[in-house]
């Protein structure tokens, strides 16, 4: 995800809960504070009194009282560890919002389809919390069973594509799924996660006809 040097206020907010999805990943929820964004967009985050910051797209609803992100954790990073480790009553520095990877009025009236890696799957958690009747697919690429995040709360619009293990939907890569998967001509593609997945999964989506301007993309990686 592009760092950007335009300068807004950053607030301090008290985190209220960090909930632990796997040994690897956490969703970390903090106040709000009166900060405004549309789904899909990013924030820059890091451990109030240290420099270092990243950005995380938001992973909870517009509308809620408070934000959430999910993190992944990296054992010699300097942030993501720090963040899982936090307890409630201590503190995140938060900048932004940011970016373009939005839903806009019109799009919401489109067949969607979100296509994701690993965390890359946190922009769709918000856009689908605030936006209740779109109508999607989400397919999710993880190389491990467990790395779902929470994807019972999509119910039968999700589905699976876990590389290194036995189980889910089905047994491969994304863009391997992709390659036999129909695609509606009126489709909005909305793809997030790793840049080899956004490259190769964009190729594929023109393949099939769809123009570029069908086609939205976020790189986390």
């Amino acid at each position: 995800m592009a760092i950007m040097s335009t300068k807004k206020k950053r607030n301090t907010c008290a985190v209220l809960e960090v909930r632990q999805l796997t040994e690897s990943t956490a969703i970390v929820r903090f106040e709000r504070q009166g900060l405004e964004f549309e789904p899909g967009q990013y924030i820059r985050v890091g451990v109030e009194g240290d420099s270092e910051i990243r950005d995380y797209s938001v992973y909870s609803d517009a509308r809620a009282d408070y934000l959430e992100v999910l993190v992944r954790r990296v054992e010699d990073g300097l942030v993501s560890k720090q963040l899982c480790e936090l307890e409630p009553g201590e503190h995140v520095s938060v900048g932004g919002p940011y970016g373009h990877f939005k839903l806009t009025e019109t799009l919401r009236g489109k067949p969607l389809l979100f296509v994701a890696t690993g965390t890359g799957i946190s922009p769709y958690h918000s856009f689908v919390e605030s936006f209740p009747e779109l109508d999607y697919r989400l397919v999710h690429g993880t190389a491990k069973l467990d790395e779902t995040y929470e994807s019972s709360y999509y119910g039968d619009r999700y589905f699976h594509c876990v590389s290194r293990e036995e189980g889910g939907d089905y047994k491969g890569r994304v863009t391997e799924y992709l390659q036999a998967l129909d695609v509606p001509a009126d489709t909005e593609a909305f793809l997030c996660g790793n840049c080899d997945m956004i490259y190769e999964a964009f190729d594929l989506l023109q393949e099939k006809g769809l123009p570029t301007a069908q086609i939205h993309t976020e790189v986390y990686f």
